[in-house]
């Protein structure tokens, strides 16, 4: 028997994981539900015409650093290929601030490119958040973030920094043109917001 579209698709599904998932979880400082990040990551990613499984990656991106899914739940449920891309923008919560940045800095040097896509829409939705926020309360929006504006001024660069290596070496190696087109899309997003933010126009 065929379902004709009557059941729910994968990406579905994974909405309403992260939406279970995140549940009582809200965005730092804000009485926002941390699921509208996910959500908005996910319609970035889709905006930009990305695969399902990095569009569902980047609905679960958060799911394994900040809740009790596992990386092997997901695996279970969603293929091998959306676990790795999560895990890949998983940070280890055990180690201090400054140290997991840094080795997410450095992996995404030499990530793939559905990690840098859904890295790229992460930041950028964090970005566009701070950028509003800022506007409405200006430097006290820097009070909810590790380290104040420095802290998260050289973070962002430093993240862009790494992307940026993989664009100039051509080190993605992707023989699929639409990834190189939406990463090369998302990345100038990811750059313009930085900019924006950070280099005295917000």
């Amino acid at each position: 028997m065929h379902d004709n579209g009557v059941r729910k698709n994968r990406v579905e599904e994974a909405l309403e994981i992260a939406a279970q998932a995140h549940h009582g979880q809200f965005r730092k400082g804000t009485v926002t539900p941390y699921i509208s990040h996910p959500y908005a990551v996910c319609l970035i990613l889709m905006n930009e015409g990305c695969s399902e499984e990095v569009v569902i990656a980047g609905l679960l991106h958060d799911t394994v650093e900040d809740t009790d899914m596992t990386l092997d739940c997901i695996q279970e449920r969603f293929g091998p290929t959306v676990a790795e891309i999560v895990d890949g923008c998983s940070e280890d919560k055990s180690l201090r601030w400054r140290e997991r940045k840094s080795e997410r800095i450095e992996a995404l040097k030499t990530a793939s490119p559905e990690i840098c896509l859904v890295t790229c829409a992460d930041k950028i939705h964090n970005l566009r958040t701070v950028i509003s926020e800022y506007e409405e309360i200006g430097d006290t929006v820097w009070e909810r973030f590790h380290g104040g504006v420095e802290a998260q001024s050289w973070y962002y660069q430093s993240v862009l920094d790494s992307l940026n290596t993989q664009i100039e070496s051509d080190s993605s190696e992707s023989n699929n043109r639409d990834i190189q087109k939406q990463f090369q899309s998302l990345f100038e997003q990811l750059q313009h917001a930085l900019v924006y933010l950070f280099d005295g126009e917000a």
